[in-house]
């Protein structure tokens, strides 16, 4: 049980971290995402998605508890288009960006409901299980706002996804860093 704490801690701090950067760079530096258009968009987009679906499909595999086979596939799903982003950004950024916007809005949405639905079941099993579930709120709004809004251009939705990460980011950080605790509650429990 140790082992699998520690991984989801770092895997949660990670895909935080990536989250708040990304969101950075979106805000802060503007010019170089909106120079280049949707190319450089979708390449920070495959950065974060690749980095994201592999921690999440790491995490998902190490654990087998819950609904981790629907964790896995959120995980799959990121790590293709942040593969597909990667490999081939021109075509992907002007062919693709709907299905980008789709898969992205996807991803939070299966995975904000698969987090309200462990806050609710972890309830009485741990102290401010609300972290995940406000995580996973933020997520699913942030996906349905996706998938019935039409994005007419990168920079309408530049203006939305950094908000987004920006939560998503600090609210996967905090819940890491309560997973390491409790990792030293089990710890102090057995001694």
């Amino acid at each position: 049980m140790k082992g699998v704490l520690e991984q989801s801690a770092q895997a949660l701090i990670l895909r935080g971290v990536v989250a708040i950067i990304f969101a950075l760079l979106l805000v802060f530096v503007p010019g170089v995402t909106l120079a280049a258009g949707a190319f450089s968009f979708v390449m920070l987009f495959g950065a974060y998605a690749l980095v994201d679906g592999i921690s999440t499909l790491w995490g998902s595999i190490r654990e087998r508890e819950g609904h981790w086979v629907l964790m896995a596939l959120v995980g799959v799903v990121s790590v293709i288009a942040g593969v597909a982003a990667l490999a081939n950004p021109i075509v992907f950024s002007t062919l693709t960006l709907a299905i980008m916007i789709n898969l992205f809005a996807f991803k939070a949405i299966l995975g904000g409901g698969l987090e309200i639905i462990s806050a609710v079941r972890l309830r009485e099993e741990i102290d401010n299980e609300w972290l995940l579930g406000i995580s996973g709120f933020v997520s699913l709004v942030f996906g349905l706002l996706l998938l019935f809004n039409t994005f007419e251009t990168v920079a309408t939705l530049l203006l939305i996804v950094p908000f987004y990460l920006l939560i998503a980011g600090v609210m996967q950080i905090a819940l890491g860093m309560k997973v390491r605790s409790w990792q030293g509650d089990l710890e102090k429990a057995r001694a």
